[in-house]
């Protein structure tokens, strides 16, 4: 039992190259962003990485990989933006859908560390793209969010946080719904959108 948990660490570990990308659209330099995910104890019998990309186990039938990224205070999502109008933050998703027994879920979660809400910010789903078997870029198809990040970061004046509010994580869900289907996740960017 401890063997199989350090392997599974390991794993984790190797997940470093499946990361965020904070990129600005607004032609700044590019800032990488790298999250190790973390896979929730529902996925240990279910979950399969191979290099940097994630998929359901292929001997498993039907079922759901939950997978973690913490989210980190840098880049662009320090920059606030400014104008309802005209910019927004979405997430572009690089993933693999095959038909209608796959499904790629993801969302961006923000958890209040004062008053333990818990909101969803922005979300990706896979059914909203034509199926394919190879993985596909699925960019932001609306205006996406208009929201800023408060980071809990401080400073602290005694117990008090007198920083932002917030932690931030993104969530995967990689669904097969039936045998055949084949969801894969290749990667999650956050980015700024700007209106056209």
């Amino acid at each position: 039992m401890k063997m199989l948990r350090t392997l599974i660490n390991c794993k984790r570990v190797a997940m470093l190259a499946l990361c965020f990308a904070v990129l600005s659209r607004i032609g700044a330099a590019q800032v990488w962003i790298a999250s190790t995910g973390t896979v929730d104890p529902s996925s240990l019998s279910t979950y399969l990485f191979v290099g940097q990309l994630a998929y359901v186990q292929p001997a498993v039938k039907t079922g759901t990989v939950t997978l973690r990224y913490n989210v980190f205070p840098a880049g662009d999502l320090l920059k606030p933006i400014t104008q309802p109008c005209c910019e927004s933050r979405s997430l572009v998703v690089r993933f693999l859908d095959n038909g209608s027994g796959a499904q790629v879920i993801v969302t961006l979660k923000q958890f209040n560390v004062r008053t333990g809400q818990l909101t969803t910010l922005a979300a990706f789903d896979s059914n909203q793209y034509p199926p394919q078997s190879a993985f596909q870029e699925g960019l932001p198809r609306s205006t996406g969010g208009f929201f800023n990040f408060s980071f809990a970061q401080g400073p602290i004046d005694g117990t008090q946080d007198q920083g932002g509010c917030c932690a931030y994580y993104v969530e995967a869900k990689l669904i097969r719904s039936a045998p055949g289907g084949t969801p894969g996740l290749g990667s999650i960017s956050l980015v700024r959108n700007l209106a056209p």
